[in-house]
């Protein structure tokens, strides 16, 4: 036991992956996320049980080192949440690299009873025989040995500390929270951030005062994606006319020349005034070039700025450009009909 005195206290332990119990996590051939990078040979055959974003980056990569991969997802489609042209051009591509989706199944039963091959049963009753099997079903927050009631914490579903405004916990105002134990978006550049604007409040500075609205998720498949800013389903729940303009890899002279042949920028816009709303790429060094796209719309920019603006070339950044032209016409079009 330790105790831990302070006058401040940030709790940034992070998470850990669940383990639901339908998994004999003792067996050497059933891991978690954590565990799974110290394999120490590669598995042939590898099922991947959740198709979110840790599940399907290490899909990805188990694939391209040359393992048979199996996705098994309750859902029928990839990672909901991004823009829904995304999520299907990605599950092509991951699906054109060897990763087998099964969609709509839920493992009901993990027999490694036997040498060999482990035998996932299937809600459907089919049955998955391989030799790896990764659990990837959600991750819990570090706190369960933290005794957070001796420092007068109650904490909330999955070990989360409940925190408000600077990420002061509500209960006790000299502790604070920051990172995967306060819960959604848990990613590591929110993290990161949520921090210091705990850490300056905590301190009365003022160098970070608040988290940007806008935040940025990457996720590290093969390929990239990533995106900021509502998708298209987001505009039509919220009754806002967007165009849409796109800009493809193999249509730039970088996208040729590092052989990315299927990568896409796609930019959404306020239909009225070209306002950008939301930026969503697929393709190699997607998390890289959606910061050009974040800090548009941080400065609540237009189609306008990057059609004024000069980018190197080639770069991948000069899609921008293009995808500002392809909506520039669209608008035009739509306007032209609207006039007759």
């Amino acid at each position: 036991e330790s105790r831990i005195r302070g006058e401040k206290i940030l709790i940034a332990t992070g998470s850990s992956p669940l383990r639901p119990a339908v998994f004999p996590f003792e067996d050497d051939r059933v891991h978690d996320s954590n565990e799974i990078l110290d394999l120490k040979a590669l598995p042939k055959k590898l099922a991947v049980i959740g198709g979110g974003v840790i599940g399907s980056e290490y899909a990805g990569t188990f694939a391209a080192l040359g393992a048979e991969v199996h996705v098994i997802d309750g859902r029928d489609v990839l990672m909901p949440f991004l823009d829904s042209e995304i999520s299907r051009a990605l599950t092509d591509a991951m699906t054109a690299n060897g990763v087998r989706f099964h969609w709509n199944q839920k493992v009901v039963r993990c027999d490694a009873s036997r040498a060999g091959d482990v035998v996932l049963t299937m809600d459907s009753g089919a049955e998955l025989a391989c030799d790896g099997v990764l659990v990837c079903a959600g991750r819990s927050s570090n706190t369960e040995t933290l005794n957070l009631a001796a420092a007068g914490l109650t904490p909330g579903k999955r070990g989360l500390v409940q925190v408000g405004r600077q990420y002061q916990s509500t209960e006790v105002p000299h502790i604070y929270a920051a990172g995967d134990v306060i819960g959604p978006p848990a990613l590591a550049a929110t993290g990161i951030e949520q921090a210091r604007v705990a850490v300056c409040h905590a301190f009365g500075e003022s160098f970070k005062r608040d988290l940007s609205a806008l935040l940025p998720t990457g996720i590290y498949t093969i390929p990239e994606a990533s995106m900021v800013g509502d998708t298209e389903a987001a505009l039509r729940e919220k009754n806002i006319p967007f165009v849409i303009g796109r800009a493809r890899y193999a249509d730039s002279p970088r996208g040729d020349i590092i052989g990315d042949n299927t990568g896409f920028l796609k930019l959404l816009f306020h239909q009225d005034d070209l306002r950008l709303l939301g930026v969503h790429v697929l393709g190699e060094q997607a998390t890289e070039l959606v910061h050009i796209g974040l800090f548009a719309m941080l400065a609540d920019a237009t189609a306008e700025l990057f059609s004024h603006g000069c980018f190197n070339y080639p770069t991948l950044g000069d899609l921008y450009k293009y995808a500002a032209y392809d909506a520039m016409i669209q608008k035009r079009r739509l306007t032209a009909v609207e006039k007759k």
